[in-house]
C-alpha cells in the first residue's frame, strides 16, 4: 500500500513514495481527481481531501486528513503547514459556552467509519483527541443540565416485597421450589438515570478516559480536564456501562431528549472508533480512520473562543444577512462596532496579494441592511461622525509567529509578549480596533488585518 504525503495548500512533500507518483502522475492514474474543488455543501462530500490537479502536479487545499484514492492500494494524507498543537487548538475551540456552538463544531470533520483505516502515523493522533475533547464539551453542557431520568423494565427476585407483575414461571422455578418463602421474583419498571442513553455516555466517557491517561500529548492539558472529569464521575455514578453494539445502533436522543442528540452522536463515533473495545483505547496507533478535517472552520472556531474570552457577549458569531450570507462575527458596543471575518490565509502573513476577493466580500457585509441592524448601526448618527460604513477587520493566521511592516523590506523581530497577548484573548479594554498589532489594509479606508496564530508544539 502507498500513502502520499500532502502539506496543506501545497504539493507533494518528499517521501520513498516520489517515484511512485510520479509514475501516476504520467500514466494519467489521476484523471479522476477534478482541477478544483466543487461546491461542498457538507464536509462528507469532500472527495480526496480536497486534493486538485495544478498543472503537471496535484495540490492540497485546506482540508487536513486521510483519504483513499484507491482502496486498500493508494492513499493520500494532508498534514498543516506548521506543527499545530491539536489538543490545545481543540480545547480553545470547544471552551465556548454555547451549547449550539458546541454541537455546530460537528460541522468541521468527518470520520469515514464504512472504510479501512489507512496504515500510517503521519498524523500522530489528531483525529481521536478531536473526537474526545469534542465529546467532554458536550458532555459538559449536558451535566450542566442533569443527566435525564426514564422509565426502565427490570426483573429481579426481590425479598419480602412485591413491586409490579410476579413472573409466575420464574418464581415457581427459582423460589417456591427452592423453599425461598422470603423472596418474590418479579417484573416492574423504575423511574432512574440508568437508562440506555445515558449507558452509552458513560461507556464512551471510559473510553475517553483511558485514551486520555495514556496519550503524552494530554499530560500537559490534564490540569484543564480534570475538574471536567471529576464532575462526569460525580453525574454518572449511579449509571451503568452495561450496553451491547445493538443497543447502541438503537438508541436516539428522541424528542425528549433533543439536547442529548450531539452528545449520543459523538459518543457512538467514539465506540466506533476503538470498535467497543476498551483495550483499543490506546494512545498508540499505527493506523487511522479516513478522516477530514475543515481547517478554515476549525481556525473559525479557535478564533471565536479567543474573541469571546476578550470581550465577551459583545462578539456576535455567524449572523446572517440577506441572500443567506453570514459573516463569521460582528462586535457590537457603545464604543466600536466592527465587522470581522476569518480567513484560514497564512500568505496574508507575507503581504496582501490575492487579498481583494476578501475585501469584496466583507464589504458587502458592510452594506448588508440585516447584518447592519444586527450590529445597531444608526446611518445618521455615524455619519455625523464621519463613517459611513463599519470599519472591517481579517483576521488570519501567522506561520511564522511574525509581524511584518506594510510598507519596506524590514521585518519586526518576534515579540513573546505580543505573541500570548494575542493568543490569549487580544486586547483587554474592549476596544479591538484599537490593538497595536492590528495593520491598515493599504489603499482601502477602514480595513484591517490581523494575525493570530494557531498554537504551536
Amino acid at each position: 500500500m502507498s500513502v502520499f504525503p500532502f502539506t496543506e495548500h501545497d504539493g507533494l512533500c518528499e517521501c520513498a513514495e516520489k517515484a511512485e507518483f510520479d509514475a501516476m502522475m504520467s500514466s494519467g492514474g489521476f484523471s479522476n481527481i477534478p482541477s478544483s474543488i466543487p461546491n461542498i455543501k457538507s464536509i462528507k462530500d469532500v472527495k480526496y481531501l480536497g486534493i486538485v490537479k495544478d498543472g503537471e502536479n496535484l495540490k492540497a487545499h485546506y482540508y487536513i486528513g486521510a483519504s483513499w484514492f484507491i482502496k486498500d492500494k493508494c492513499a493520500f494524507v494532508v498534514k498543516p503547514k506548521v506543527e499545530v498543537d491539536y489538543i490545545k487548538l481543540f480545547m480553545t475551540a470547544l471552551e465556548l459556552n454555547s451549547e449550539n456552538e458546541a454541537a455546530y463544531f460537528s460541522n468541521y470533520y468527518y470520520i469515514d467509519f464504512e472504510k479501512p483505516a489507512i496504515k500510517t502515523n503521519a498524523l500522530d493522533n489528531v483525529i481521536t483527541p478531536l473526537l474526545i475533547l469534542h465529546y467532554i464539551s458536550l458532555l459538559r453542557h449536558l451535566v450542566s443540565k442533569g443527566l435525564k431520568k426514564g422509565y426502565v423494565v427490570r426483573e429481579e427476585n426481590l425479598q419480602s416485597k412485591i413491586r409490579g407483575r410476579i413472573l409466575l414461571q420464574r418464581h415457581l422455578t427459582k423460589d417456591v421450589f427452592a423453599k425461598r418463602e422470603d423472596r418474590v421474583f418479579c417484573r416492574f419498571q423504575e423511574f432512574t438515570e440508568d437508562i440506555p442513553e445515558n449507558r452509552i455516555l458513560k461507556k464512551a466517557l471510559s473510553f475517553s478516559v483511558r485514551f486520555i491517561n495514556q496519550l503524552p500529548s494530554f499530560k500537559s492539558h490534564l490540569q484543564e480536564l480534570t475538574p471536567h472529569l471529576s464532575m462526569f464521575g460525580s453525574a454518572f455514578e449511579n449509571v451503568s456501562e452495561d450496553v451491547t453494539i445493538a443497543q447502541v445502533a438503537k438508541v436516539n436522543a428522541g424528542k425528549i431528549f433533543r439536547h442529548y442528540e450531539a452528545a449520543i452522536k459523538v459518543a457512538k463515533l467514539i465506540l466506533r472508533h476503538f470498535d467497543y473495545s476498551i483495550d483499543k483505547a490506546s494512545g498508540e496507533t499505527q493506523e487511522v480512520r479516513p478522516f477530514c478535517i475543515d481547517m478554515p472552520r476549525l481556525y473559525e472556531m479557535y478564533v471565536l473562543s479567543l474573541l469571546r474570552k476578550a470581550y465577551g457577549d459583545q462578539i456576535k458569531f455567524q449572523v446572517k444577512g440577506y441572500r443567506k450570507t453570514k459573516v463569521d462575527y460582528i462586535k457590537v458596543s457603545d464604543v466600536e462596532k466592527l465587522i470581522i471575518d476569518a480567513k484560514y490565509k497564512p500568505r496574508y502573513s507575507e503581504g496582501n496579494q490575492g487579498i481583494l476577493n476578501d475585501i469584496q466580500e466583507i464589504s458587502r457585509y458592510a452594506r448588508d441592511e440585516k447584518i447592519l441592524k444586527a450590529l445597531s448601526w444608526n446611518p445618521e448618527a455615524e455619519s455625523a461622525k464621519g463613517n459611513y460604513f463599519p470599519k472591517c477587520l481579517i483576521i488570519y493566521p501567522d506561520p511564522n509567529t511574525r509581524f511584518k511592516r506594510e510598507t519596506g523590506d524590514s521585518e519586526e523581530e518576534p515579540d513573546e509578549s505580543k505573541m500570548e497577548e494575542i493568543k490569549n484573548g487580544f486586547q483587554k479594554d474592549g476596544i479591538l480596533s484599537d490593538t497595536t498589532h492590528i495593520r491598515k489594509i493599504p489603499g482601502f479606508k477602514d480595513f484591517y488585518k490581523i494575525a493570530v496564530p494557531l498554537p504551536t508544539v
